[in-house]
């Protein structure tokens, strides 16, 4: 872990990142300036693999993902991994445990080199003595990513009770299709974090896979997926659809 000792020295791709992302959504970048000062923001570089928060240890700060991928895991009493969520940049990360001072019972670790901006999530809680517009619109903005996170795990749980494993994994691409615009979509996930996320043997996925390929069903080139539709099915659609 390599820290940033400028604390709000940020790459222009970087600052895009952080305009685009949800927690400052509506606020201009000289706004946003200020904030990551009244922040005590820090930036931080995190090789693959590492370790960003640890099970057991305590969390005073949140972080947003500039660059790279994480993702959060727990780990049950026989050591098998379950892997909750994936992180994108923009995404944030430990608000939950910031905020309560609590201690995660989750790792979250870097799937590639990785850069993040650390925030003081006691300061973003409490407005300032100027008590700015754009400081309030910051809070919304927390809460509003807080609903988010939610309705993804409420997803999560609709993919892991599926009935069958071809459900599962079914139910999750779809999602994904639904969710990025596009029957060619990739996913945030290599084969054994996609077995770990559906709690999943990986074997099993990986044969459930092809399966759906050899059917018709799906096509796919590592993490990158196209959802199909079998010729019958295409007829349906065409005859459903009526003449303007």
């Amino acid at each position: 872990m390599q820290e940033n000792k400028e604390r709000t020295k940020l790459t222009e791709e970087e600052i895009r990142v952080v305009e685009n992302s949800l927690l400052f959504s509506g606020i201009k970048r000289k706004e946003i300036q200020v904030l990551l000062i009244c922040l005590k923001s820090q930036k931080v570089s995190y090789s693959k693999g590492e370790m960003i928060f640890r099970m057991g240890e305590k969390i005073s700060r949140t972080a947003l993902l500039l660059k790279g991928q994480a993702h959060v895991e727990w780990y049950d009493y026989w050591g098998k991994r379950h892997i909750i969520n994936a992180i994108l940049p923009g995404d944030i990360l430990g608000e939950t445990y910031a905020a309560t001072q609590g201690i995660p019972n989750v790792n979250v670790a870097a799937d590639e080199d990785s850069i993040l901006l650390f925030l003081d999530l006691s300061s973003l809680l409490h407005m300032c003595s100027t008590a700015c517009p754009f400081h309030a619109r910051l809070i919304d903005n927390l809460f509003a990513f807080l609903a988010k996170r939610n309705i993804t795990l409420r997803e999560k749980l609709t993919y892991i009770t599926q009935p069958t494993l071809r459900d599962k994994i079914l139910s999750y691409l779809s999602s994904e299709s639904i969710r990025q615009h596009s029957a060619y979509f990739d996913i945030p996930f290599d084969r054994q974090q996609l077995a770990d996320f559906l709690s999943a043997d990986r074997s099993a996925l990986s044969n459930e896979l092809s399966k759906l390929k050899k059917e018709g069903l799906i096509d796919f080139e590592k993490n990158h997926f196209h959802l199909l539709l079998k010729e019958e099915e295409k007829v349906t659609l065409t005859s459903e659809v009526k003449p303007s």
